[in-house]
């Protein structure tokens, strides 16, 4: 029995001696732990870059749900009657900070034709845009009136309307322009939605525009 252990263990060491002095066979070995390695590198990068683009996936849903909640708050806003109590309300962006790192580099900005989301991290930025169906402006109320009384002399309330020779179309197109501005929206503080009116005369008639104000 133990005249068989040594047989073994001396076959053994013969082979081993052979392996080492084989020069293919060390050249084989290394090529074949190189060869493993590369490819945990490349599994390990591909597991990396999965678990990146999941986040980055995950956090585009997240700003697509802000921009389509905020834009329905507006919307909403925008299909209620003037002076009702529906046609005027306070957004918070408080319930979507759970998640403090992703909050705090959040930015929001609206203008007349949008609201927009975005996410910037490690030099990639996430972006989502929510279009607005009502005529929107991202003016305070008393922005609104120093901007038409300094374009039409009067201020647009109903006791100070927008008269000749200004038309329809002069009015409809500067506030047009002001709806392009885009303004950035602090998202630690309330934003105000309301609706307002904007009154001019149309030969000897009093009309009016309606639009949204969206405002901090």
């Amino acid at each position: 029995m133990k005249f068989d252990r040594y047989l073994h263990k001396r076959y053994i060491g013969r082979n081993f001696s052979i392996f080492l002095e084989d020069k293919g066979a060390w050249i084989d070995l290394i090529l074949s732990k190189t060869a493993l390695i590369f490819a945990t590198v490349v599994i390990l990068a591909a597991l990396y870059h999965f678990a990146a683009d999941l986040e980055q996936l995950n956090q585009k849903e997240q700003l697509e749900v802000i921009s389509q909640d905020m834009s329905y708050a507006i919307d909403s806003v925008g299909s209620s009657p003037y002076r009702s109590p529906s046609a005027k309300k306070d957004y918070s962006f408080d319930k979507y900070r759970g998640d403090r790192g992703f909050f705090d580099t959040m930015n929001v900005s609206v203008s007349g034709e949008y609201i927009a989301v975005s996410h910037r991290e490690n030099n990639r930025e996430i972006f989502s845009a929510e279009p607005l169906t009502y005529r929107t402006l991202a003016l305070t109320p008393e922005e609104l009136s120093s901007e038409m009384i300094q374009r039409f002399s009067a201020g647009g309330e109903l006791n100070d309307p927008i008269n000749l020779p200004f038309t329809y179309e002069d009015i409809f197109d500067f506030l047009a322009y002001l709806g392009t501005k885009e303004t950035e929206l602090n998202t630690s503080t309330e934003v105000h939605i309301a609706k307002t009116l904007i009154f001019y005369i149309n030969d000897t008639e009093v009309r009016d525009l309606e639009y949204i104000l969206v405002y901090q």
